[in-house]
């Protein structure tokens, strides 16, 4: 049971973890460098979230296609 309300929240908790990691990179870009080191810092958080995040991504997006092909196979 419990599993199951874990992978169904997998994506949802994926995409939470991407947003708070991009703000806390504008916020500590802004702190240190102003407006350059916020862009900076939101870059640098997009391409480690990019490599981070990304086999996550793409598991979750496997699982969901996985899911459509079964449930077009028991019809």
């Amino acid at each position: 049971m419990l599993s199951k309300i874990i992978v169904g929240s997998w994506s949802i908790l994926i995409e939470v973890a991407l947003w708070f990691f991009l703000l806390v990179g504008l916020v500590g870009g802004w702190m240190t460098g102003g407006f350059l080191g916020a862009i900076g810092g939101l870059i640098g958080t997009f391409l480690f979230c990019a490599v981070f995040f990304g086999a996550f991504i793409v598991l979750d997006d496997i699982r969901k296609t996985v899911k459509e092909i079964e449930s077009k196979n028991k019809v």
